[in-house]
């Protein structure tokens, strides 16, 4: 039995908005302060309270949220003030939340763990701070460290059963993880108690899952609207237009996925991922020039390894003079944070260990990267990963099943369907896999440079 489904008491009521303050009148979350909190607090204002709001899923992914500058100047005003109180647990919740700020700015993924180190400061200085530990949970998101995450929410509520932002971390954690059944039912905790584009988005990555994809678009677009309408933070409404392009675009609506990706960018001109989804479009339109520019824009505000390795196939795939060049140069970066062996190169783990397999680079380590993956998310793309790097290895007559396995929701994504298909090929199912490789290619003849290339060779 799933987690909420045995918590009947979670729904309830939302919890009354804290009153918390941050230096230089920015709101930020706020806790109970300990006994080593001293002096007059710095300007305060109301904020929602992130243990009893849902944070719109995937959004504070984006860059420019605020002026960077600006941020730096609140980190070393809260350096100061624990300087000279050390044993301030708001000081450190405050310096948590701008640390995890500073990583949506940079792309930079050790300001999260600074984040982390921060939360559990504050914890240990006031163990009862749900701010802090909600703080906590969502920043153990971010650093895909997705059992702690659900551990940490479930403290949460069970200390409040109000706490709804608890919920919504409980079920994004599980989601990641594979839990279907837990999730869902947070999600719809989250929709009777909190109705709104956080719970409508949830349920459009499920639907996407289970491959109902029409439904997966209209929720996000529904909750882009209904987020503009109630004036949400510009990089929240992006990134919702964003998830709609991204179901738009697995389809092959190019023109759709365009209109939802300029969307995102009329709102939030640094948001990166649309960024780079207009990298995506340039390529489906045949234009590989335009395609390498706005992913080289995008790599300029987050050198992400999926983005990185994309751009080194554009350049493979384009082959003009010094292109050969110019793709081993993105491969060698990818192969550097496949072996930096932190928690940056392991947020990265299943990016890796697709990019292993597809390149041929280092398909051991690759292979252990999503063995690792599969241990802790049985979800669909840890199946496919798997697979992909059992295939890479030679063994496609053991890939068959978790091949199998990532289509088993039903998910329309063509890149699944053109593994399993060239699996089955290698496994010598060579008819379904040919009917795969054409699935795939009918589904969005543009769903990845190489891919496009090798599934037109595989069924010449």
């Amino acid at each position: 039995m799933s987690l909420l489904r045995q918590n009947r008491w979670l729904l309830v009521p939302l919890a009354a908005l804290l009153l918390v303050g941050l230096g230089y009148g920015a709101a930020t979350i706020g806790g109970t302060a300990g006994a080593g909190d001293a002096g007059p607090r710095p300007v305060t204002v109301q904020v929602d309270d992130p243990v009893a709001q849902a944070a719109p899923l995937g959004a504070g992914t984006g860059i420019g949220v605020s002026d960077p500058a600006d941020t730096d100047r609140r980190i070393a005003f809260w350096q100061d003030r624990i300087t000279a109180t050390p044993n301030s647990d708001q000081a450190y919740l405050y310096l948590g939340e701008l640390f995890a700020q500073k990583g949506r700015e940079t792309g930079d993924l050790t300001w999260y763990a600074r984040a982390d180190e921060a939360y559990r400061r504050s914890l240990e200085l006031y163990s009862g701070s749900l701010a802090a530990r909600a703080g906590l949970a969502r920043n153990l998101v971010t650093l895909h460290r997705f059992r702690e995450a659900v551990t940490e929410g479930t403290k949460i509520l069970a200390a409040d059963e109000r706490a709804i932002g608890a919920v919504a971390i409980v079920g994004d954690a599980s989601l990641e993880l594979g839990d279907l059944d837990t999730a869902t039912a947070a999600f719809e905790t989250l929709r009777r108690v909190q109705d709104g584009p956080a719970a409508g988005i949830r349920f459009a990555r499920v639907a996407f899952l289970r491959g109902e994809t029409a439904e997966a678009i209209r929720l996000a677009e529904q909750a882009a609207t209904a987020a503009a309408e109630v004036n949400a933070s510009a990089e929240e409404v992006a990134f919702y237009h964003y998830a709609a392009g991204e179901c738009r675009f697995s389809q092959g609506d190019v023109d759709g996925a365009e209109a939802a990706y300029r969307a995102a960018l009329d709102v939030f001109p640094n948001y990166y991922l649309a960024v780079a989804a207009r990298g995506r479009i340039a390529f489906a339109r045949g234009d590989l020039d335009a395609a390498i520019s706005w992913l080289r824009s995008a790599i300029a505000i987050v050198p992400r390894v999926g983005l990185i390795a994309y751009l080194g196939d554009l350049y493979a795939v384009r082959g003009g003079p010094g292109d050969d060049v110019a793709a081993e140069g993105q491969y060698a970066a990818v192969d550097f944070i496949a072996h930096l062996g932190d928690a940056q190169a392991d947020i990265f783990n299943r990016e890796l260990a697709l990019f292993q397999a597809t390149h041929g680079r280092d398909v051991e380590h690759g292979f252990a990267l999503a063995t690792r993956e599969l241990v802790e998310r049985k979800d669909s793309y840890g199946y496919d990963a798997y697979a992909w790097a059992l295939h890479a290895a030679g063994r496609s007559r053991e890939a068959l099943e978790p091949a199998r396995a990532a289509l088993a929701l039903g998910t329309r994504d063509a890149r699944l369907l053109f593994h399993l298909g060239l699996i089955e090929i290698a496994a010598g199912e060579t008819d379904a896999g040919r009917a795969h490789l054409r699935e795939a290619l009918t589904l969005n003849p543009a769903f990845d440079p190489l891919g496009v290339r090798q599934a037109q060779e595989a069924l010449r």
